[in-house]
């Protein structure tokens, strides 16, 4: 193993020697061609040939000189009809018909003609591992002390001296970079900074809902630009730190929200920013520390499609009672002391202008918030 990449390519013993090792460390098939490519080259052997003599030494069959030549010439998978391999492509799901792209080229052309979609794609990136899950399919890359530990389902842990990360996207790229790839609901969790997760994306990517947070908020920013405009439906955008004017702004000028029906996000609005929301069917958002409760309501009132939505104003210093609240939406103050354990609850219905419509206010105080559910009532 210690030889020359050229010597080896041209030494029948030694290749077999290769995939011999290989084989004692009884990694799965594929995944054990692609670690003797990068040992003596992609050009070395054709990875039929390699599977061939792969399976023959696992079954401890050691014959370095046995003589193909008096098999039967084998059958593949490709002297089958095309239309058989479409419906057997038809018949897996979408992670498994990813397997089946790495074979060849064929394969992959097949696999390619139907659509693959997920109902739901998690993707979560720490310090120490990369986690994914492709509907109820987990995989998983961890750092350990000399390289990475790979979890893929119905496989052996596979154990490797590369980056975690690297190894992992060796394995998520494929999948997000498959053509006319569809998701419905897309989890990205990016807490980890680094050049193997720039390009974690293809652009255009199809989502129809997107939940994000990440190491910073311009991160996150930049991962919801990938996102297809008006193919994506509902935004949650959350971060642990604070959003600052400028990161406002910029999200309120993406074409990804301008083109939503619902947003979810803890940044602190104002005035002028729910002026920007009256295309969305729902929206929560929190408020910034001095609003007009009153234009708030004025402001929601005058949009078309709004259906509900729940502003959260922070009270950790007391400075703001719910009734102060109540009293600027015109509702009324129920009176008299509340029992032990109850929660004050104001609920209020304010007639929208030029309308048989409402919109019904419920106020509460909720932890170390103010929280105002509004709904529209026909």
């Amino acid at each position: 193993m210690n030889e020359s990449a050229d010597v080896i390519k041209n030494d029948d013993f030694c290749l077999k020697t290769c995939i011999l090792y290989e084989a004692l460390e009884k990694k799965p098939c594929f995944d054990a061609y692609k670690n003797f490519c990068g040992t003596v080259g992609k050009d070395a052997m054709e990875y039929a040939d390699f599977e061939f003599w792969y399976y023959r030494f696992l079954n401890k069959q050691l014959d370095f000189n046995y003589d193909r030549n008096i098999d039967p010439v084998p059958k593949t998978i490709m002297d089958m009809p095309v239309s058989l391999l479409y419906k057997i492509t038809e018949n897996v799901d979408t992670v498994e018909r990813t397997y089946l792209r790495s074979m060849n080229k064929s394969i992959k052309a097949v696999a390619d003609s139907h659509s693959p979609r997920f109902h739901k794609i998690d993707i979560s990136a720490y310090d120490t591992y990369l986690n994914w899950k492709l509907d109820n399919k987990s995989f998983g890359c961890h750092l350990n002390g000399y390289g990475c530990s790979l979890k893929i389902p119905n496989f052996k842990e596979i154990e490797s001296d590369e980056y975690f990360l690297k190894k992992g996207m060796e394995y998520l790229s494929p999948v997000l970079e498959m053509p006319n790839l569809e998701v419905n609901q897309l989890s990205l969790c990016i807490k980890k900074e680094s050049a193997y997760l720039n390009d974690l994306l293809p652009i255009p990517f199809h989502a129809k809902n997107v939940s994000i947070d990440s190491f910073s908020i311009n991160k996150s920013l930049d991962l919801l630009s990938a996102m297809n405009p008006g193919e994506l439906e509902s935004i949650n955008l959350s971060s642990l730190d604070t959003f600052t004017r400028e990161n406002i702004s910029r999200f309120l000028e993406t074409e990804q929200f301008k083109q939503a029906k619902h947003v979810q996000s803890n940044m602190c609005l104002n005035e002028d920013d729910l002026l920007k929301f009256g295309h969305l069917k729902s929206f929560h958002s929190e408020l910034s520390s001095r609003v007009d409760f009153q234009r708030i309501r004025d402001i929601i009132s005058t949009f078309k499609q709004f259906e509900s939505c729940e502003l959260k104003r922070a009270n950790y210093r007391n400075d703001l009672d719910i009734r102060t609240v109540a009293e600027a939406l015109g509702a009324e103050i129920p009176m008299g002391p509340l029992r032990h354990g109850q929660r004050l609850t104001i609920t209020h219905r304010y007639q929208i202008p030029e309308s048989n419509e409402f919109l019904e206010f419920k106020m509460e105080e909720i932890s170390y918030y103010v929280t105002i559910t509004i709904a529209r009532v026909r």
